[in-house]
């Protein structure tokens, strides 16, 4: 604990305002970070810097005052665990969600220590606002693991889900399924209406697909026009999981199937409302953590929807069913 004041007799030549008092009251007030001095009983902001009031958009006398909740923009049951780490002095630096006065969410990366301020044990805290870094990261990450035109999760990500859908399978007991679909014709519609349309198809597959699965299953993009559905925590037989995989199959391929309008350019003067189709050609392989590796499920997948499409395109094969 840092302690701010001095013990002082009749015989010292101290003002009121003690002279560690008077060097904090100078750095605190002139210091460009934001810094909050809060009662950590009531949770109330009792003094803050000019930074800080310019940083939340309040005069000092309305943040003075206020409750440290009309702050936070995270509920008190994951702030309270956070206060009283503070309090014992486990933790100094934290991560919070803070609402400035034009209600804006910004991130913020908070300092606290305790301080014994006025006679009373304080909160100090000193404030960064982390938003643009937070932003930049989430950005990185969005690169890292999402496909950027259709927001699906890419290829890596899949991988490290159908890492997680294996052992899962084990402790439950229960089948997942991995669905490889390839678009028929897109190609053929890739190259009659142009790259820009052929994207607004592929984020309207994305966007069908999506609302053929459940919130507990993943849907991912490979790349050009291939898709990937991993269905979770199916039936513990996989007779029954064969069934259940079937018909969220046949529901997709009937749903990608429906015509898709868009206003294609012909050329570069005229632009003509069409409709056209685009079926699937599907893969599917129903598993449990027992049968094979991610690798080997991958592969069963990509052979049935190989030889769905070699057919004639528009099917639904399972690899139990391929030659």
């Amino acid at each position: 604990m840092v302690r701010m004041e001095q013990e002082t007799g009749p015989d010292r030549a101290e003002p009121p305002l003690l002279q560690s008092d008077s060097l904090f009251r100078q750095m605190f007030e002139h210091h460009t970070a934001m810094m909050l001095l809060i009662d950590p009983e009531t949770r109330i902001v009792l003094d803050a810097n000019l930074a800080a009031c310019r940083f939340y958009g309040y005069p000092r006398d309305v943040l003075r005052g206020m409750e440290v909740a009309r702050i936070n923009a995270q509920p008190e049951s994951e702030v309270l665990p956070l206060r009283l780490q503070a309090l014992k002095g486990e933790k100094s630096s934290f991560n919070f969600e803070h609402r400035i006065a034009s209600g804006e969410i910004r991130s913020v990366e908070v300092h606290i220590s305790t301080i014994l301020y006025g006679g009373k044990n304080l909160f100090f805290s000193i404030i960064h606002d982390i938003t643009a870094r937070r932003q930049l990261e989430e950005q990185i990450r969005e690169l890292a693991f999402y496909d950027p035109l259709t927001r699906l999760p890419n290829r890596r990500l899949l991988n490290d889900r159908l890492e997680q859908a294996m052992p899962a399978s084990k402790r439950s007991g229960r089948h997942a399924a991995l669905m490889l679909l390839d678009l028929d014709n897109f190609k053929q519609a890739n190259d009659t209406y142009g790259h820009a349309t052929g994207d607004k198809l592929l984020v309207e597959v994305a966007q069908r697909l999506k609302g053929c699965v459940r919130e507990i299953d993943t849907v991912a993009r490979f790349g050009g026009d291939e898709f990937v559905v991993l269905l979770s925590q199916l039936d513990l037989e996989k007779a029954a999981s064969t069934v259940q995989a079937m018909s969220i199959a046949q529901k997709i391929r009937t749903r990608l199937a429906e015509p898709y309008f868009s206003n294609l350019r012909q050329d570069q003067d005229h632009t003509l409302p069409a409709e056209y189709s685009c079926t699937p050609s599907i893969g599917v392989v129903v598993f449990n953590n027992h049968e094979a590796n991610e690798e080997q499920v991958l592969k069963w997948a990509d052979a049935a929807m190989y030889h769905a499409k070699e057919s004639g395109g528009n099917r639904i094969l399972f690899h139990d069913d391929t030659p």
